[in-house]
């Protein structure tokens, strides 16, 4: 018995330590294969490939469950996917290109500063003092983050993007509990890659970008591992560990991710790292941290027609506490 828990649990941790390297990764991955591949277009092909193989594995699967697809389901996967992938990542992407990759993971990371904010704005949800402190926090390292005298390549373009970004993330984690989504979290997930697919693709053919793709091996390698092991891997490992962790301890990969961002990008990509870069991250993610786990806001009710609340991920990168986020 006891060495079938400590397997167990070595398995866990495995996974756990997986998902945080795929998804810190991505940030770098983005910025490795744009040197090919213009942002829309390489998210286009990205999620468009990703969303087809999981919605067939996830159709497949919920082939008996009885539910069908309707139209609502597809016009609220078009909102989230468009919020969270293409707003929030494709905004990532766009800065990347101006912005150290590690600096735009942690502006993204904010996400659930921004999600209090719009709660509390619309719908004047209460906020717990701990989690407001964890706010104040949060906002003052973005401010030291983005601050002229002390960011490192300081871009103003590249940070209200970065930041634009973080709000259209957050837009989409605080509406997917109330939009109708199907009940499958993997079939939820699939229809927004598909949906943010066609309107990167769209973006990609309207600006042009698809005649400025040219292929390289270090550009394709990146886009696979976008495509199979941040996508489709990381999401199934997230969704386990979902099923064998507490919430609050699956979660913790939105505040490791952006650790591992800067790090992986001072190594492979070698963006310079500043003392001030490294409080802004510690205060930063101090902040997320404290949202997070302290937050004791209650959840929004669904109608009878949306999906359950409780299934995780019914947003591939919601930063919502019951959430987290695939870059």
């Amino acid at each position: 018995m006891m060495a079938h828990r400590q397997s167990s649990t070595a398995t866990i941790v495995l996974v756990l330590l997986t998902v945080y390297a795929l998804w810190g990764s991505s940030f770098a991955a983005i910025k490795i294969a744009m040197e090919a591949m213009p942002p829309f277009a390489l998210l286009a092909i990205r999620w468009i490939v990703a969303g087809a193989l999981l919605y067939a594995w996830s159709s497949w699967r919920e082939a008996r469950s009885g539910e069908h697809l309707e139209w609502r389901h597809w016009r609220s996967a078009f909102f989230i996917g468009g919020a969270v992938i293409v707003g929030g990542i494709g905004g990532v992407a766009f800065a990347e290109q101006s912005l150290p990759s590690g600096t735009a993971a942690l502006l993204v990371s904010t996400s659930p500063a921004w999600a209090l904010l719009i709660s509390y704005g619309v719908w004047r949800e209460r906020i717990a003092w701990p989690t407001a402190i964890g706010l104040v926090i949060g906002l003052g390292g973005l401010a030291l983050l983005v601050h002229p005298t002390h960011a490192d390549h300081f871009s103003p373009i590249g940070v209200t993007v970065g930041v634009a970004a973080a709000i259209s993330w957050a837009v989409g984690s605080v509406y997917t509990p109330r939009v109708a989504l199907p009940r499958s979290p993997a079939l939820s997930a699939s229809m927004q890659m598909l949906a943010a697919g066609v309107i990167l693709l769209a973006a990609a053919l309207t600006t042009g970008e698809i005649r400025r793709v040219h292929w390289t091996w270090d550009a394709g390698l990146a886009l696979v591992y976008l495509t199979m092991f941040s996508s489709l891997i990381g999401f199934i490992a997230y969704t386990w560990l979902l099923s064998e962790l507490p919430i609050t301890i699956s979660s913790t990969v939105a505040y490791v991710a952006p650790v591992v961002a800067v790090f992986v990008g001072w190594q492979m990509l070698h963006e310079r790292v500043t003392p001030s870069t490294l409080l802004a991250t510690g205060i930063v993610l101090l902040g997320v941290a404290l949202m997070m786990v302290t937050r004791t806001r209650s959840r929004p009710q669904r109608s009878g027609n949306a999906a359950p609340s409780l299934p995780p991920l019914q947003s591939v990168t919601e930063m919502d506490a019951l959430y987290c986020d695939c870059p």
